[in-house]
């Protein structure tokens, strides 16, 4: 579905991704980690074409990315941003009904038959019904992150990108969101690849994980072998407890005091 060949990206003279060598295959869900500034960013904006790579090529089912007309791509692939759904004056209905963009002709239409019943379902799936008719300027930051999703639903994409999209939600809404995309996933058979600072988060859902520092690919392979307590000391200057989730046995990162303590003391 996705490959990077020597991808890299340059901002005037400071290198932000460098030749990154990187294979998704259809259906998998990838997890991007790493720290901050270690081109997490960068690599999402040239996947979805937002900006082109400076040396090498992203390619998308074959065909690099930039050959993509932006309606064609947006058939394709569904981007969905760390802020979500702004708050804006409009319904959560006419917002979902905006993903179908990418699909109307030059008079407007649709050609997909029975859109109001698949936007119906949306809604119902995501628990949006009661909020349908409401402005998404009148809804919490967790009801607008749905519509988000929601929107992007009805793109119905076979990629989908996501950038830090738990990062502003509370622990209930940041696992209702990964259920979401799941449950998604299970059904349609889309390909996910999310930039994700928490961890675990990440250890739970991704079938693998790309691991990048500095805008170098550090390593890639599944949870269990990239969050070792090795690796996540050399990645992110910390000393980690690794433990097994007591119900499915993915690797869970803990933080020791002491030696957060001791990193501070000697300046890292």
């Amino acid at each position: 579905m996705i490959e990077a060949i020597g991808a890299g990206k340059a901002y005037g003279g400071v290198t932000a991704l460098h030749g990154l060598d990187w294979t998704v295959r259809e259906g998998e869900w990838w997890g991007i980690i790493g720290p901050n500034g270690s081109g997490k960013s960068t690599l999402m904006r040239l996947l979805s074409g937002v900006e082109r790579a400076s040396s090498g090529m992203i390619r998308v089912r074959g065909r690099q990315v930039e050959d993509y007309g932006r309606k064609e791509l947006s058939r394709m692939m569904a981007v969905l941003q760390q802020e979500g759904m702004m708050p804006v004056p409009y319904r959560v209905r006419e917002v979902l009904e905006m993903g179908r963009h990418p699909y109307l002709n030059w008079l407007g239409q649709d050609p997909k038959e029975n859109v109001d019943v698949m936007i119906d379902g949306i809604l119902e799936k995501l628990d949006l019904l009661d909020l349908a008719d409401r402005h998404v300027d009148e809804l919490s930051g967790g009801q607008r992150q749905r519509v988000a999703l929601g929107q992007v639903m009805a793109q119905e994409p076979q990629i989908l990108l996501l950038d830090e999209p738990t990062t502003f939600l509370d622990i209930h809404y940041q696992q209702q969101f990964m259920e979401l995309v799941a449950e998604w996933r299970d059904e349609a058979g889309i390909t996910v690849v999310a930039v994700l600072h928490d961890l675990n988060l990440a250890a739970l859902y991704c079938d693998k994980l790309l691991v990048l520092r500095d805008g170098r690919a550090v390593s890639m392979g599944t949870p269990e072998d990239m969050l070792t307590s090795e690796r996540i000391r050399s990645v992110y200057d910390v000393e980690p407890v690794i433990v097994a989730h007591p119900v499915y046995g993915a690797p869970q990162v803990l933080l020791s005091k002491a030696a957060l303590k001791r990193n501070e003391e000697e300046g890292n």
